[in-house]
């Protein structure tokens, strides 16, 4: 065959770029594969969630959360259910007010109190004791969480009686608890002849009056503690019951 021929049929025999093919093909394997919408959606959502069926416990901790990072101002069922991860309709089922939300996270407040305070408490040797333990416990925790004890003292909370029975029913039984101390402290022959209605307010008068002016700044924070246990023993000599021969 002539010369000239055969270099025209050559080319097509050969194909040499098909070697690049492959190279192709491997580009496509390394490239990342398209995340499906749902799967975007999720990627967006925050971390923290909710264990099935406790969704209420869950947007309150996030209001709790919410309260110490910010203020009371901040404290929102729409905020606490992104927080949460669930849409912002979920949340009213439990929360039909933002009202309802503000008392159910003061709840928690209360109980939180309640679970730091019990071990002092608890150590004090002498009813009368207990309720020094318990009144310097509630200075201590007004400053470590000063917008819970705005929240707490907050009168907006108990305007309607019928939606703050639990809050309500939660503080009554806490003072229940402080007259039994002091019972406890006359039956044991610890009191002076005082009715233990008027002991119980003065102790919660001292103790939130000490907590609102270190607060507000009118007792400086530095050795408040030292403070208010140095109120608080002035208050436990006027209580205590003198030898008989004083």
């Amino acid at each position: 065959m002539p010369p000239g021929r055969k270099r025209d049929e050559d080319p097509p025999a050969q194909k040499a770029p098909a070697t690049k093919a492959p190279a192709r093909k491997s580009l496509a394997k390394k490239a990342p594969a398209r995340k499906s919408p749902a799967e975007r959606r999720a990627s967006k959502r925050p971390a923290r969630g909710y264990h099935h069926g406790d969704l209420k416990r869950a947007l309150v901790d996030a209001g709790l959360s919410l309260l110490e990072e910010d203020g009371i101002d901040a404290v929102r069922v729409r905020e606490a259910a992104r927080r949460v991860g669930v849409s912002p309709a979920a949340p009213f089922r439990h929360f039909p007010s933002r009202e309802d939300f503000l008392r159910a996270v003061a709840l928690a407040g209360i109980e939180r109190f309640e679970l730091v305070s019990a071990a002092e408490v608890a150590a004090a040797p002498t009813p009368l004791l207990r309720f020094r333990a318990l009144g310097l416990a509630s200075v201590r925790f007004a400053l470590q969480h000063p917008a819970l004890f705005e929240l707490l003292n907050s009168p907006a909370l108990r305007a309607d009686p019928e939606h703050a029975r639990a809050l309500v029913a939660a503080e009554d039984e806490a003072r229940s608890r402080l007259q039994e101390m002091l019972e406890e402290a006359r039956a044991q022959g610890e009191l002076r002849p005082t009715d233990p209605i008027v002991i119980e307010v003065a102790g919660r008068a001292i103790v939130y009056g000490l907590a609102r002016m270190f607060l507000d700044g009118h007792l400086p924070r530095e050795g408040a503690m030292e403070l208010a246990a140095a109120v608080l023993d002035v208050l436990g000599k006027g209580l205590a019951q003198g030898p008989p021969d004083a």
